[in-house]
């Protein structure tokens, strides 16, 4: 499973399970521990509705990183997730064998598991991408600005243009180097909802590394770019 699959159903799943916890806390309650005394019943509740904030929040968190493109980085947050999960799941069971409830609730353990399943699975080194794969590729997504020049099992080239205020769609590129074949003003749209404006010159070459982005070209003439991207 991709890891970015994986982070979209986990940090769905835990947003939707913690607003139950806060919209209907008490019958949460009872639907795990059955009729709670009357005296405990705001107590508990109060409990319960923490306990979906901190759900809700990891959610949060799963899903502004779900993007993440470093692979070792999104291995690294699902696994983390994973650990955090099964520690929650232990408490739970725990609970139990200490006898501070009646029995186990299955659905917790169902919800759970299956999160800790997904997080484990997806973050185990077969599953995570090398820094080079592209996962969104910019000549299937963009063919209108991105089209292959040459391609063999050590590099891609690609060449780029770009109209006067035309913007493409998220995509990927691997490390490699970039040839800027006239001056140009561009803005980068990054996944994380953050914007960097570039300017660069004809005949200016960089270094790029592995990146997700959406390009715009923010000047007045066309942009027409080389890059090479590395395997």
């Amino acid at each position: 499973m991709e890891i970015n699959l994986a982070l979209l159903i986990m940090g769905s799943v835990l947003i939707i399970v913690g607003s139950v916890m806060n919209i209907i806390p008490v019958k949460f309650n009872e639907g795990i521990f059955g009729k709670i005394e009357s005296d405990a019943v705001n107590a508990a509740a109060a409990m319960r509705t923490n306990i979906g904030s901190s759900l809700i929040a990891i959610g949060v968190i799963t899903l502004l990183n779900r993007n993440v493109h470093d692979a070792n980085e999104s291995k690294a947050l699902v696994f983390s997730i994973g650990v955090a999960l099964s520690i929650f799941l232990l408490s739970i069971v725990l609970a139990y064998f200490r006898k501070f409830t009646k029995n186990i609730p299955i659905p917790p353990i169902v919800i759970l598991g299956s999160l800790i399943i997904i997080a484990f699975y997806s973050s185990s080194g077969s599953q995570v991408s090398n820094k080079n794969e592209i996962t969104l590729d910019a000549v299937k997504l963009d063919p209108d600005h991105y089209n292959v020049e040459l391609e063999n099992d050590k590099v891609r080239v690609l060449r780029i243009k770009y109209g006067p205020g035309e913007k493409s769609v998220m995509h990927d590129h691997s490390e490699g180097v970039v040839i800027f074949l006239n001056d140009q003003d561009a803005k980068f749209n990054l996944p994380n909802g953050e914007t960097v404006n570039a300017s660069a010159e004809a005949g200016q070459v960089i270094w790029s590394n592995a990146v997700r982005h959406l390009p715009e070209n923010i000047g007045n003439e066309s942009a027409e770019v080389i890059q090479v991207e590395f395997k």
